[in-house]
């Protein structure tokens, strides 16, 4: 990192800490509506300063987030929520939630496919500020752009986005298996679709000791090929998980395969990444309740147009403060290693803002 960079890092945490250690949490407001309803109203405010390594990208500041949820209840059987991005007026879901039992939740809407649980977790629990690993001014990986790491994969493949359509999900054999299933358009986020396939996506999972879960996940996305027929394109992983947020130690492993559409047809992308945080709780008389380092390590490579192997190596160190619950600052470094040894960095500030 430059010295140049250090001194607007230093500068901005002086600016950021203490603006993060006087946020206070407030309770999520609850409201009574029709019929004997009731509406919860949140939002989320995440405010970004990057200072990229590549010379031809500046430093900026940017809100990242300005997210505004409101989760209704009707009775214990029926829900629903809408959550919008308020920057852009975009909505990000929106469904009717039927919950018959612990073994079986159904949604229909708009949601968060979320094939692998590292983009089911919510972005005001995870520390980790990009989970693509972007760097500004990088966008060398075929077919998904950005950087070539697991999160650019999953996300810019599709198979971790929002999506209109169906969900349905449980817990059985004493809490010790659960499921995940969709049926979407498979064209992103609020798009109407464009033919009559359905992309499909399911997870199963073990859960074995108080914090550990194991699973596995498939997914067959339809997408138009290049001789405009509709084009079944699979995609295979595992995923392990020990621990849970904000208490102690905490990892997650997330490995998977499968046809980079983006490029051509026949293109293969694998993609692997490692995450340890380990949640620490400090003295009351501290300003920050709590610290948490962290440090990622993803991997991925996939084929270009000519049938050349790209690969590229994310590392990211960081660290969260948390001033009272969810709020609080989280600085991360990431570095980037392509296949010719090119490396390139950015690092990230963060306020998170949870009420």
């Amino acid at each position: 990192m430059t010295h140049r960079a250090f001194r607007q890092a230093a500068w901005t945490l002086g600016v950021l800490i203490p603006v993060a250690g006087a946020a206070v949490p407030s309770s999520a407001q609850t409201f009574s509506a029709r019929n004997g309803s009731s509406v919860t109203l949140g939002a989320r405010v995440q405010a970004q300063y990057e200072v990229p390594g590549p010379s031809s990208a500046p430093s900026t500041f940017f809100i990242r987030r300005a997210w505004i949820t409101i989760d209704g209840s009707l009775n214990d059987l029926v829900g629903g929520r809408l959550q919008f991005d308020a920057q852009g007026s975009t909505t990000l879901e929106a469904y009717l939630a039927l919950t018959p039992s612990e073994s079986f939740q159904l949604q229909l809407g708009q949601f968060k496919r979320a094939v692998s649980y590292f983009w089911l977790a919510a972005n005001s629990d995870l520390p980790l500020i990009e989970r693509d690993g972007r760097v500004t001014g990088i966008n060398e990986c075929p077919g998904v752009g950005g950087v070539c790491s697991f999160g650019k994969f999953t996300f810019g493949l599709g198979l971790d986005g929002y999506e209109p359509g169906i969900l349905a999900t449980g817990r059985f054999a004493n809490r010790r298996l659960g499921y995940r299933v969709t049926l979407t358009n498979g064209e992103g986020i609020s798009k109407k679709d464009v033919n009559g396939g359905k992309s499909a996506s399911g997870r199963l999972s073990y859960f074995f000791g108080d914090n550990g879960r194991i699973s596995a996940y498939a997914a067959m996305d339809e997408t138009l090929g290049s001789n405009e027929q509709t084009l079944r394109v699979p995609a295979y992983g595992m995923e392990m998980e020990l621990g849970t947020w904000r208490n102690g130690p905490h990892f997650l492993v997330n490995g998977t395969t499968g046809r980079n559409w983006k490029v051509n047809d026949d293109a293969g992308f694998s993609a692997f990444q490692v995450m340890g945080l380990w949640y620490v709780p400090l003295a009351e008389e501290r300003a920050f309740e709590a610290i948490e380092p962290l440090f990622r390590l993803s991997w991925a490579g996939t084929e270009d147009n000519e049938g050349m192997n790209v690969s590229g190596l994310v590392v990211t160190p960081g660290v969260m403060l948390y001033a009272a619950g969810r709020n609080g600052i989280s600085a991360n470094l990431d570095f980037y290693r392509t296949i010719e040894d090119q490396t390139e960095w950015s690092f990230k500030i963060q306020a998170f803002t949870f009420f």
